[in-house]
């Protein structure tokens, strides 16, 4: 036991903290999936029941995973490190304020930003399937509960265990870049071609604004909300209009009126969110110590 502990120490502590972070992932994603399982097969006579059934298992899992990260249960020579990784810290009402402004005007921004992109490259279409056999309730449900999970289980994994011990070592901007870089690579399981290849780079944005929230406020309670209510709304929006259809290239058709429409939106409220963003570092700073 000692000699695999003092293996494990001799990694560098980014390869531990990344490792470290997808254990916590690849865990509460995996059981989150086999209680979507469960649920389906124990509600097979009676689909109506598919959405509760999912919400109460899942609602409960996610209720002990996030008990467990911050420091409840065994072993207790892991209570305080836990707790330190997830860094789910209350913050006062203010600094809520600016870091959900923050965040909105840097997700609506990402999402022009997509749009562009869109205008650039290919990109996959983003869709679900197989959801027309489920009641609405049921879909609903199923919805909500997934875009739950991903802010509580990405968050916890991403930006809590994974970038707080790099922070705390090398800084907030290796932190920042590593595990944006990872969070963008992790979702190309998303898809099952290389298609996918097309969204690292906008994962990869989104997780930069996620990152630098989690530092600027030193809790990832921010960015769990924006996180869960942006992919929720995603969700929504794709299952009840389907993807956006696919728009010709600049390269082929030439930049029109809505190519530039969505640049300027884009800049504009990214210019916006860096000036929200550096307001947050100022309201999130705590106040001198009196000597």
């Amino acid at each position: 036991m000692n000699s695999t502990a003092t293996l494990w120490q001799r990694f560098p502590l980014l390869v531990r903290a990344v490792l470290i972070g997808l254990l916590v992932l690849f865990f509460g994603a995996g059981v989150w999936a086999s209680l979507l399982f469960a649920s389906h097969k124990l509600t097979v006579s009676i689909p109506w029941a598919l959405g509760p059934v999912f919400l109460l298992l899942g609602g409960s899992f996610l209720w002990g995973y996030w008990q467990y990260l911050g420091g409840w249960g065994w072993p207790r020579r892991t209570i305080e490190i836990r707790r330190q990784h997830l860094r789910a810290r209350a913050l006062p009402g203010l600094v809520w304020a600016w870091a959900l402004g923050a965040g909105v005007l840097a997700v609506i921004s990402y999402v022009a930003l997509i749009l562009v992109w869109g205008r650039l490259i290919p990109l996959q279409q983003w869709t679900w399937t197989g959801l027309s056999r489920y009641s609405f309730l049921t879909v609903l449900c199923l919805l909500l509960g997934t875009a739950v999970e991903a802010g509580v289980v990405e968050e916890a994994a991403f930006r809590g265990y994974m970038q707080a011990p790099i922070e705390k070592k090398y800084g907030p901007k290796v932190a920042i870049v590593v595990v944006s870089v990872v969070f963008g690579l992790v979702h190309l399981a998303n898809g099952g071609d290389f298609h996918e290849l097309t969204w690292v780079v906008p994962y990869m944005v989104f997780g930069a604004i996620l990152g630098t929230l989690a530092y600027l406020t030193n809790s990832i309670l921010p960015g769990l909300v924006v996180h869960a209510a942006g992919d929720a709304l995603r969700f929504f929006l794709v299952w009840r209009f389907g993807p956006n259809p696919q728009e010709p290239l600049i390269w082929q058709s030439g930049p029109d009126a809505s190519f530039w429409a969505r640049l300027m939106i884009a800049l504009i409220f990214g210019f916006v969110a860096v000036w929200a963003y550096r307001r947050l570092a100022v309201v999130a700073r705590p106040a001198p110590r009196l000597s």
